[in-house]
């Protein structure tokens, strides 16, 4: 979090430079203005030079801070629409061991209560957006991956009322092998949708679980999407003969 603040700050000082450049222009242009006024006043009445000459200045230095504040708006929005672009980064989270990593948004943040043995476990409340991987060495569990994919699905199903599940999807994810699933359901009365995606690597199977509410589904797709294909694990040792 720190790399990001440090990575935001130029950024926010840039702009607020900027808002006291505006500011300043605009009261220049201010005082411009009502000279310009005074002069065409007593150029019109007098029709002495010193007066036309006045107003002429004053009206060139009135255009001048309009061009000015023109462009001081016009780098505010770029700068905004820059700042807006570094928050939107994506970080990158690993396990503790350095085996695991995914990338995800950058208003996600960690929350380790979502699950004791997650070994990554994080989540947006305010967009109600979870997810967490989870790690079962294949030496307790010996059978194939699609083996292991029926038996963590057929948890999550009994953990769900009305449970939705689709059909497995063959893939493939950062060089391993993985089964992903869709699933819905009501959990404590509320409407959860699932991503599942399970991960073979030479000693671990992961599994990677994502959620939010039902009616979030469609507007977190991309999230969770982006999450699963920056999946990164080290294959580990070899299992035994």
């Amino acid at each position: 979090m720190s790399l990001l603040a440090d990575a935001v700050s130029p950024e926010a000082g840039e702009a607020y430079g900027r808002l006291l450049g505006l500011v300043a222009i605009i009261g220049f242009g201010c005082v411009a203005f009502a000279v310009f006024c005074i002069a065409l006043v007593k150029a019109s009445r007098h029709r002495t030079r010193g007066w036309t000459i006045t107003a002429i200045l004053s009206c060139v230095a009135m255009l001048g801070s309009l061009v000015g504040a023109v462009g001081v708006v016009a780098e505010t929005v770029a700068g905004s629409a820059k700042l807006d672009g570094a928050l939107a980064m994506p970080m990158e989270v690993s396990s503790s061991d350095g085996r695991v990593s995914l990338k995800i948004p950058a208003a996600w943040k960690p929350m380790p209560e979502l699950h004791p043995a997650a070994i990554i476990a994080m989540g947006d409340k305010a967009q109600d957006r979870y997810g967490m991987v989870l790690p079962t060495g294949r030496a307790s569990y010996p059978g194939s991956l699609e083996d292991f994919d029926a038996f963590v699905t057929e948890g999550l199903r009994r953990a769900l009322k009305d449970a939705k599940i689709s059909e497995p999807e063959q893939m493939e994810i950062g060089g391993y092998r993985a089964i992903r699933r869709s699933i819905t359901g009501l959990k404590d009365g509320r409407g959860l949708a699932y991503q599942q995606v399970l991960v073979e690597t030479r000693s671990t199977y992961y599994q990677m679980l994502l959620w939010t509410k039902l009616s979030h589904q469609s507007a977190a797709e991309v999230d969770f999407k982006n999450i699963v294909g920056s999946f990164a694990a080290e294959a580990g040792p070899a299992m035994p003969e």
